[in-house]
């Protein structure tokens, strides 16, 4: 991936182009890309590195009916427990393995899910998610939601 980062405006812009192999995008607007969590402090920081990886379909085995049960256990939970049900999935491990930002050489597993988790959100435990309402809506923005996106892209509604 030795290419240089294409330059693009998030005004009237819908998204990044769709691509085979992974490639990075510097987008202006960062409350946009961030979901509005991040703090500007001047017009240096009003924009960020997207990087977009293509997505395949679930490799592990599984049923539509199984997939939505996983969705309706994490609704309404709070955000320590849903981390505890998506490091133990086989469906976030696989989700992982196929976005590659974690540095592991060998397969995903609990722990390596949970180290994920913990490293997205800046905290050292699980139990840390529900202090800060920051740390909160961070696990939903970056782990639950896209990860619910990517497993349910392929149920029928």
């Amino acid at each position: 991936m030795n290419q240089p980062a294409q330059h693009i405006s998030t005004e009237g812009a819908s998204e990044p182009p769709a691509t085979d192999t992974p490639s990075l995008y510097l987008i202006d607007g960062a409350s946009d890309c961030l979901g509005g969590t991040a703090p500007l402090r001047g017009p240096q920081n009003a924009h960020c590195l997207v990087c977009v990886v293509p997505l395949k379909r679930p490799k592990v085995r599984s049923t539509p009916e199984r997939r939505i049960h996983l969705r309706d256990s994490l609704v309404g939970g709070s955000a320590s427990h849903n981390a505890a049900v998506l490091a133990k999935d086989p469906h976030f491990w696989d989700y992982l393995q196929q976005i590659n930002l974690t540095s592991y050489e060998a397969e995903i597993d609990a722990a390596r899910a949970r180290h994920f988790i913990n490293q997205v959100c800046g905290v050292s435990g699980r139990h840390a998610l529900d202090r800060e309402p920051g740390i909160v809506q961070r696990f939903y923005t970056f782990v639950q939601q896209p990860f619910l996106d990517w497993l349910l892209s392929e149920v029928p509604a």
